[in-house]
This record gives structure tokens, sequence and C-alpha cells, in this order.
């Protein structure tokens, strides 16, 4: 829960700000744990955002609070070795194949590895455990990786405006 959310508050604090800003989301199965993904892109000026979507190679920045959405396909493609910066929620959650198949186990690659080679600097923090050691539930998640990535000065966005 919360990756529309953290796309919508980075969109209004663009806003704020007099950015340019586009954002698409794409919920897919999110109410039966499918992935979830919000391209956000924000330019200095609202004539500098003509597509919503992110093309291949497109993103600056990953905020990735799951990491399997994270390792997929979808999401590999729009990072760029050579550009792409990722901050990733290490904490692997049960996708909807577990729901059909109690046995079911991650994907046989190293998810973390495939984030890593499609990105120029990956971070992987345990955000879930963090989150609920700190506010007692894991809600909190998905913001706390945002908080990090803007502590990181990753975000082209200032703190008041994200906190506003």
């Amino acid at each position: 829960t919360g990756v529309i959310t953290i796309g919508q508050i980075l969109g209004m604090a663009a806003h704020l700000e007099g950015k340019g800003v586009s954002v698409l989301d794409m919920s897919g199965l999110a109410q039966k744990y499918g992935a979830v993904m919000s391209h956000v892109k924000i330019a200095p000026d609202p004539a500098d955002v003509h597509v919503a979507r992110l093309g291949t190679g497109d993103a600056g920045l990953v905020i990735g609070c799951d990491l399997v959405v994270t390792a997929s396909a979808d999401a590999l493609d729009k990072m760029q070795p050579g550009g792409t910066r990722a901050l990733v929620n290490a904490t692997t959650a049960p996708t909807a194949a577990f729901v059909k198949t109690p046995d079911w186990r991650l994907p046989g690659s190293d998810l973390q590895r495939d984030v890593s080679d499609a990105s120029a600097t990956a971070e992987f923090v345990p955000a879930a455990e963090i989150a609920t050691a700190l506010m007692g539930d894991s809600i909190a998640t998905n913001m706390l990786v945002l908080g990090y990535a803007c502590q990181k000065g990753w975000v082209p966005l200032a703190h008041a405006s994200i906190e506003r």
C-alpha cells in the first residue's frame, strides 16, 4: 500500500514548486497483491513534460517499495546502468502466486543483483522491518523509503514541498 500515494505526494510537491510534473499510476492487480507502479516525471518547466509513461532507460530514480516488483522486467526496463539510482525496500513480501501455491518460492534470480546490474547506484534497506520497529506497523514502509531517498538528496524536490 502507498505506492500511488507516494507518486501523488511527489506530483503535488513538484506542482507546489512550479515544476513540470506528470504522474501515471499503473495499478495492475493491486487488489490481489499484484504490481503497482507510479511513473513520475519531474522537469524544471511544465513545457518540458511531453509524455506520462517512462520509456526504456528513462528512470533517473527508482523508489522501490517492493523488491519483487522492482526486480520485475517492467521495472528493470525503465532503469539505465549508467544513470539510474535505485533505493529499494529489501524486505520481500508474498506475491499473488503465493496465494495459489503455498510452497511457492521467489524467482531463482538474485533480485538485488538484478536491480544493481540495471542501475548506476542501488541501495537496499530493510524498510518494512524498520517501519514496523519505529511505527509498530509495516504500513509506513513506503513512506519510509521515500523519506530515505529524500534524505540522500536523490529526490529533485525540496523537503518542505514534500512535507507540505
